[in-house]
């Protein structure tokens, strides 16, 4: 059975708090201070921090600060002006520069008062100016019950386009979460909530994990106070007795580290109580079950240490084999590296320990993506390096030195890792995270494709705009359909930035043209069947024409159509299955003439000769059926001998691209222009059908003594005229007798083109 919490419970202390809980929770006691008592707090907290800033510049900030806010008061009845010092000081602990604690102690006065931004650009420049509006519109981000998190989280470092803005946030966040005491109950849940699912989540993912676990803390108490006192009583109970198990511990092995000579530095790390009721809650355990409450730490000087120091806890303590980790020699993705075992202790209970250099211990402590996925259990690649890249921009402030260019900060602070991708919202405020230079037409087909193709107009920020109108992040985006939209316009392909709106956009038309391909060869169909009495209803339930979409590899009526419809087909291939023959003597003929051919093809071995082969097997090429007169070159093929191409043949082209080695050279020789050799070439009629027309082309080719080896047909419609294809492959003796059979075919009326291979 798993442990489950009483919501039912009365809170206890009905809201009020101990001495300990101001104490755990860094709530501070309300002080009125005067103007040199606050200034003084916050200078003495600067120099404690050693930080190298510009006093001048954040005196000033403090004055203009304390001068707008005067008579203001907060929900706790204490002076406005303390909020922006406790956030000034809290940026101070994260050793900030200059601009983010002066934008820090700012970062109310537009919202609150009459400074306007152009004022703080004024007396503090551009960069404050750029902080103080970024912190302002982050406060007025909508409302929004999106189930997306992970977007929301994107969308806040995103809006912020500097990094420095969300630090400001985070640290205004904290202040107000230790103060939340003092709001309405409503209000505390709504605060906390957000914060625990937001604002925490980002602390941790760009390296602020002590403030991700004050605001975890704080968020818990007010959710779920019940629980929240219920872990803390029990965590108190315990403590005494924990303590003094965790110290035997580290002593056995400080004495042990001592007697082997390495310098190292053990300590016991506390669960926090969230962390707790959380491990609680996904490993469905009672708190007396969990025994991995310390985790104990042991941070040595070098790396070959951290293996000399785990054969020591082995030599102690039973390891529990499957749970260990080596993330020293293979460290995970964003570089997190420490050892992590845990061991049977005292009482048999499990014990966690995590041995890592200094180096090691900053960056597992700085709360870097790998640390992130190794505790949620739930991350993204392209997540992991969204908040991995963020954290390094972070890390850019911290140690960039006052004066250096600001041209070169701003823009490794402001760097394209927060601009892959924009977040807009929709009309209801849900977030969209979409690639950067998305237009309204791609929102509207990454909400949903049905939408995008009866897209008419789009509105941005309330404001008709058109199609192509490129969004930027924070943008309010309405998409205008309409049921009766035929679909998109051929112009839409470039209103779209987004691959997969263009892959939408084709789709729509290949299937515009598919129906109406299957129309048209449905038509085809239709008309045929008529003229032989049938009706197409009818005989598609007939087996002939279920074996021939068997044989042709097609799965329903609406393909067949389709291939009908582009000429893919013949026509006159199919209806010869349900066609009654009447046309006796074009049959008669097509098998004399073909049986003919066929007799020629065999007589005729051709006339080429190649360089430097003798009685090589070759054969002509059927992609371009070379003629006497063509320009030709040889390519030797894989166990099929040489295959004559013309030089000016698509498919010898590739090939010579691809293996210029294998041409030769290959010319005709005298008995190639003689009467008695001749050779198979394809060529296609296009023409306007007619009945005879097959006849006197077969006369035609009988004329010029040439003979027939195959021919095929197909129907199709061209602006609403009956057209025909005419595929014949004869055999024929050079290019000028294939040039002269061409112009006389074209001279029949009915001939529209004849087409070489």
């Amino acid at each position: 059975m798993g442990y489950e919490m009483d919501e039912k419970k009365v809170p206890k202390n009905e809201w009020k708090m101990t001495d300990d809980d101001i104490v755990d929770t860094k709530i501070p006691a309300i002080v009125n201070k005067s103007y040199d008592e606050l200034l003084k707090q916050l200078t003495d907290r600067i120099r404690e921090n050693r930080l190298d800033v510009n006093m001048d510049k954040i005196e000033h900030a403090f004055i203009l600060a304390y001068e707008s806010h005067i008579g203001q008061k907060r929900k706790s009845g204490e002076d406005y002006i303390l909020h922006p010092v406790e956030v000034a000081e809290i940026l101070a602990d994260m050793k900030m520069d200059t601009d983010t604690i002066v934008a820090g102690l700012l970062h109310d006065v537009v919202e609150d008062t009459l400074i306007v931004l152009e004022d703080i650009e004024d007396n503090f420049g551009k960069d404050v100016k750029k902080l103080v509006d970024g912190v302002t519109k982050l406060r007025n981000l909508p409302r929004t019950d999106s189930k997306k998190l992970e977007n929301k989280r994107k969308m806040v470092i995103a809006m912020s386009e500097d990094i420095r803005v969300v630090i400001i946030k985070l640290a205004d966040r904290l202040h107000n979460m230790r103060t939340l005491k003092y709001m309405k109950p409503e209000k505390q849940q709504e605060k906390s909530k957000e914060t625990i699912e937001i604002y925490a989540p980002i602390a941790h993912r760009i390296g602020m994990a002590r403030i991700k676990w004050e605001l975890e803390d704080i968020s818990f108490r007010f959710l779920y106070p019940n629980d929240y006192y219920e872990i803390k009583e029990l965590v108190n109970s315990k403590r005494r007795e924990r303590e003094e198990y965790t110290a035997k511990f580290i002593e056995k092995i400080k004495i042990e580290l001592e007697k082997n000579n390495i310098k190292g530095e053990v300590t016991g790390r506390p669960k926090h109580l969230y962390s707790i009721y959380r491990k609680m809650n996904e490993k469905q355990k009672r708190f007396m079950d969990l025994y991995d409450l310390i985790a104990i730490r042991i941070i040595v000087e070098k790396k070959n240490e951290c293996y000399n120091v785990l054969g020591i806890i082995h030599d102690l303590f039973i390891p529990v084999f499957d749970r260990f980790k080596d993330y020293v020699s293979q460290p995970k993705p964003n570089g997190y590296q420490s050892i992590h075992t845990t061991v049977k202790g005292p009482n048999n209970q499990n014990v966690e320990i995590q041995i890592r250099t200094q180096e090691m211990h900053e960056i597992a402590e700085e709360g870097v993506a790998a640390h992130w996925k190794y505790k949620e259990k739930k991350s993204k690649s392209k997540n992991e390096k969204f908040y991995a890249d963020v954290k390094k921009l972070k890390d850019s402030v911290q140690n960039k030195k006052e004066n250096e260019k600001k041209v070169e900060f701003a823009q490794e602070v402001t760097g394209d890792v927060l601009k892959q991708t924009i977040f807009v919202f929709t009309p209801k405020d849900d977030i969209v995270e979409m690639p950067r230079n998305s237009t309204a037409l791609d929102f509207a087909f990454q909400v949903h494709t049905q939408i995008g193709y009866r897209t008419i107009g789009a509105k941005v920020n309330g404001k008709i705009v058109q199609l192509n109108q490129v969004l930027k992040t924070g943008d309010k985006v309405e998409v205008i359909t309409s049921k009766n939209m035929k679909g998109p316009g051929k112009d839409w392909i470039e209103m779209v930035n987004n691959h997969s709106s263009r892959v939408k956009i084709r789709k729509w038309f290949k299937d515009k043209e598919f129906e109406e391909k299957s129309k048209e060869g449905e038509q085809i169909l239709e008309k045929e069947f008529d003229r032989l009495g049938l009706k197409l209803k009818d005989m598609l339930e007939d087996e002939r024409v279920f074996l021939y979409m068997k044989k042709y590899n097609i799965g329903d009526n609406k393909t067949l159509f389709y291939r009908f419809g582009t000429g893919d087909l013949s026509l006159d291939g199919f209806m010869n299955k349900f066609e009654v023959k009447e046309e006796k003597a074009l049959e008669k003929v097509l098998e004399e003439e073909t049986e003919k051919g066929h007799r020629q093809k065999e007589r005729n071995q051709g006339g080429v000769k190649i360089s430097g082969t003798e009685n090589t097997m070759y054969r002509f090429a059927k992609c371009c059926s070379p003629l006497p007169g063509d320009e030709i070159r040889g390519y030797v093929t894989r166990g099929r001998g040489i295959a004559i191409h013309r030089v000016d043949c698509d498919n010898f082209i590739s090939l010579m691209q691809k293996e210029p080695e294998r041409e030769v050279d290959v010319y005709w020789d005298e008995s190639a222009s003689s009467s008695n050799s001749t050779y198979e070439f394809n060529f296609t009629i296009k023409a306007s059908d007619r009945n005879g027309l097959l006849l006197d082309i077969i006369r035609i080719l009988n004329e010029y003594k040439m003979n027939l080896i195959t021919v095929n047909t197909n129907n199709f419609k061209e602006n609403g005229n009956e057209r025909i294809f005419i595929h014949l492959r004869i055999t024929i003796r050079s290019r000028d007798d294939f040039d002269r059979l061409a112009n006389n075919l074209k001279s029949m009326p009915e001939i529209i083109d004849v087409i070489k291979k």
